[in-house]
């Protein structure tokens, strides 16, 4: 790091682990060794042999082999080109997160074409959380054996895969099938689109921007589950009209069924369109992903020539290994909880938000808006709350204590809006629901990098395969819930300000350890304890 502090002309020169002979000819050679920090311990090699100066490698404590060296840190680079990759990987979780979310904002169009229920809607979009507790623990290890490159190649083959399903034909039983097939698919995308962002920006960005890197394709992902919102209704405009989605009157003194034949006409060449539509926005969509899926193929490198900071080059713990090892470390499963339970039923309340305000007369259209914004806000906080997160790294626990608790405020004034305790209005509404999803999205990056420097040694795929499938897991017994009979969905709102609630206590308690940031803090800035070894000739 340059002395003006800025990182894109960060380059060492000289070996961070250096060794130097004594400046008396007559002695013998020396080897120095430092402690970062109190971290790093002096260890002689065994096979040194005589008039060999060779460089100390970097023992962390306890779970880190003493085989984990740092001795590419002797050319500590930036590339511009790590900006590419966040992109063309943030895009690559835009996508998945756009296909998965095609069905929900097309719903009545959808529904009236294929026959469908909104029973139909709903386990399309559970394929998501569905398959990533099957494959949630999978795809991190394959990131940890293969690496970033064949982990996003082979999750984004899949994606367009699931795309390519849902184009085959519109006739409705057929197209059912293949489409559930296509959403299995787009769903076993999901561990490394959620779970490899701190991935990326631990290998390609050093400390001072990692959680802005994190906060970007964060921000990208979620703005990939805003765009079927406008994007949907935009192309697929057909659609059954607002009274009734059927096209028979019934009389009120008798049980005639009267049918009104030039309407059966109307719906029949509706039904037309609709499919054509909706099979023209399945073809964007399979095009898009087959372009993508071309780029990644063309261009996308595994990691830098030089690492952007010490820790980028400190061999990780076997995945199996530090996977296990993550039940003994008492803070990370308490993030973990805490990301599980509030993210988990806050982004599955979202996704139903036209259900929980119908009974309160805001129509789906209005509804959809809301979640837009709500969307889009969290896009912005995420980006903001990054940014200051980069200059105030180890008060990571202050942000998220403080987001949730300006977020539950948000929440609990929205569902007293809704029993009418606080008078009812739209606008207070558009303003609970975005400020709620704003504040408590803003925490998902701070969340994320907290949750590397917690597991640290083990690698970043591992925490956050964990993480986010607890967050998976939370979702799919919030859904759960819908299938009690008469349950309404005033509980949904009781359940959300809950689940913020709960994990305030816990973030209290929770203590911010900073493994990560300590290896490239010590090495990078503080200064080293030398030690002296003598090698006999």
């Amino acid at each position: 790091m340059t002395s003006n502090g800025n990182y894109e002309e960060y380059d060492y020169n000289q070996p961070l682990l250096s060794s130097k002979p004594s400046n008396n000819e007559d002695e013998p050679l020396e080897r120095l060794y430092y402690d970062s920090i109190s971290r790093v311990s002096p260890t002689p090699d065994p096979k040194v042999y005589p008039g060999e100066v060779r460089e100390h490698p970097l023992v962390l404590p306890d779970s880190v082999d003493s085989n984990h060296n740092v001795e590419d840190t002797n050319s500590i680079r930036l590339y511009k080109r790590r900006w590419y990759v966040l992109i063309l990987y943030s895009t690559y979780t835009c996508f998945q997160s756009t296909v998965w979310n095609t069905w929900g904002p097309i719903s009545n169009s959808s529904e009236e074409a294929f026959g469908w229920t909104d029973e139909t809607i709903a386990w399309l979009s559970n394929w998501g959380p569905l398959t990533y507790v099957i494959f949630g623990l999978f795809y991190p290890w394959l990131l940890h054996v293969k690496g970033i490159r064949w982990a996003v190649i082979s999750s984004m083959f899949f994606v367009t895969l699931g795309a390519a399903f849902r184009v085959i034909t519109s006739d409705p039983f057929p197209a059912t099938i293949l489409i559930h097939i296509g959403q299995f698919f787009c769903g076993v995308g999901g561990p490394v689109s959620m779970g490899s962002i701190p991935a990326i920006s631990a290998t390609w960005f050093p400390p001072k921007e990692r959680v802005s890197a994190t906060a970007i394709s964060a921000c990208i992902n979620t703005l990939g589950v805003a765009v079927p919102f406008v994007v949907g209704p935009a192309l697929v405009y057909t659609r059954p009209p607002n009274a009734t989605k059927a096209s028979m009157t019934f009389g009120k003194k008798h049980n005639d069924v009267m049918i009104d034949l030039s309407s059966l006409a109307n719906v029949t060449e509706r039904i037309k369109e609709e499919r054509q539509e909706i099979m023209v926005y399945m073809y964007y969509q399979c095009g898009a992903c087959v372009l993508l899926l071309l780029l990644f193929l063309i261009y996308f490198p595994e990691k830098p020539p030089h690492p952007p900071c010490p820790s980028a080059v400190v061999h990780r713990e076997n995945y199996w290994t530090g996977l296990w090892s993550l039940r003994k470390k008492g803070h990370f499963i308490l993030l973990s909880v805490i990301y599980g339970v509030s993210l988990g039923v806050l982004n599955n309340w979202s996704s139903v938000l036209n259900v929980n305000l119908d009974p309160f007369g805001i129509e789906e259209d209005e509804a959809g808006w809301i979640g837009f914004y709500a969307t889009i806000g969290a896009c912005v906080g995420t980006l903001v709350i990054g940014k200051f997160a980069d200059h105030f790294a180890r008060s990571m626990k202050l942000f998220i204590l403080v987001t949730f608790l300006l977020g539950a405020a948000c929440f609990v004034v929205f569902a007293l809006v809704l029993i009418k305790v606080i008078p009812f209005s739209s606008a207070v509404l558009y303003v609970t629901v975005i400020g709620g999803n704003t504040l408590i999205n803003a925490a998902v990056p701070i969340i994320y990098e907290l949750g590397c420097e917690l597991a640290y040694p083990t690698s970043e795929g591992a925490a956050n395969g964990l993480l986010t499938l607890l967050n998976n897991l939370g979702g799919l017994i919030f859904l759960a819930i819908f299938f009690i009979p008469n349950v309404g969905t005033m509980w949904m709102n009781w359940t959300v300000i809950g689940s913020i609630i709960v994990c305030l206590p816990m973030i209290a308690v929770l203590k911010s350890r900073f493994n990560r940031l300590e290896v490239d803090e010590g090495v990078q800035t503080q200064p080293y304890l030398e030690q002296t070894y003598t090698i006999q000739a």
